[in-house]
């Protein structure tokens, strides 16, 4: 069902060009579309706004047998409407946002017989697909769609199948909230003013020192997409809220607090802590001496 497919990928950035990758595996035959030249895909690009699509890239989405919309939240819903205007009925339409509930209300535009599927790769795409998990929103299925999750499979990437809903509440505990926390660390380190390096600090510190420089490789756009369109964000963030303010109380109220905490999550966290040893066995970052 893959083999010799028809594929227009809209938006060439890391996660368009790791899924052109894959689809090329499988004899896929590529065209991008996107608002600019991209270096090495001169050949297989089409220069049109996603929203307001030139004739060439409409005649390449309507060839097309799987489409992908790999853009950010800020202009996927107007190129949503755009592309749905082109395709055929045997096509399947893959989207890569970080929320998947606004998504899922777009599928009653498509036409009838469009197959459309939410992709979240949960890691950098420069780190491959192996063992790396991936969370996948079947809206509509279909042989396209299912053709493509067993081109997935045999990546050794994990797929995590949940509704729409159940991806937006579970991302917000797991990926929202841990970059809120990162993203507020930055900001203190930020306004520091200190004459010590960033990387004086304990093992723990290093490790979410290490995350928010990594946090800083990528756009703005994508996580601030991720505060401001996940339905679940508030709820998620005030719970951080509170966390936080019971550390205030007196020494016994925070006592008690945290031991209710390590009875709790103690046992389930045992392969994490151990995790944690074999990264701290070696400084996460080495410090030049000063005499």
């Amino acid at each position: 069902m893959m083999q010799g497919s028809q594929v227009t990928i809209i938006g060439a950035g890391r996660v368009g060009l790791k899924l052109a990758e894959l689809l090329k595996t499988s004899g896929g035959r590529i065209r991008f579309v996107d608002h600019g030249r991209v270096a090495d895909i001169d050949k297989d690009l089409i220069v049109s706004d996603a929203m307001n699509l030139t004739q060439e890239a409409e005649s390449a989405i309507a060839e097309s047998n799987i489409v992908v919309l790999a853009l950010p939240f800020t202009v996927a819903e107007a190129a949503f409407k755009s592309v749905c205007r082109q395709l055929k009925g045997d096509t399947l339409l893959i989207e890569t946002l970080s929320v998947k509930t606004r998504p899922a209300s777009w599928a009653a535009t498509l036409p009838r017989e469009v197959e459309y599927l939410g992709l979240n790769p949960l890691f950098g795409p420069e780190l491959g697909w192996a063992n790396r998990p991936v969370a996948v929103v079947a809206y509509r299925s279909g042989p396209r769609l299912e053709a493509f999750l067993q081109l997935l499979r045999h990546t050794a990437a994990s797929l995590v199948a949940l509704d729409a809903a159940a991806h937006d509440q579970l991302l917000a505990q797991r990926q929202l909230a841990t970059h809120a926390l990162l993203l507020s660390l930055a900001s203190i380190l930020r306004d520091e003013d200190t004459a010590f390096p960033l990387e004086v600090g304990p093992p723990p510190y290093h490790l979410l020192l290490a995350a928010v420089g990594r946090m800083l490789t990528g756009t703005p756009e994508t996580f601030a997409e991720i505060q401001t369109e996940n339905p679940f964000a508030p709820t998620v963030r005030l719970r951080l809220i509170a966390a936080l303010e019971r550390l205030g109380g007196d020494g016994k109220e925070v006592l008690d607090y945290l031991r209710s905490e390590w009875s709790d999550l103690a046992p389930r966290l045992k392969p994490a802590a151990a995790t944690c040893e074999r990264l701290f066995a070696c400084p996460i970052f080495p410090l030049e001496r000063t005499e």
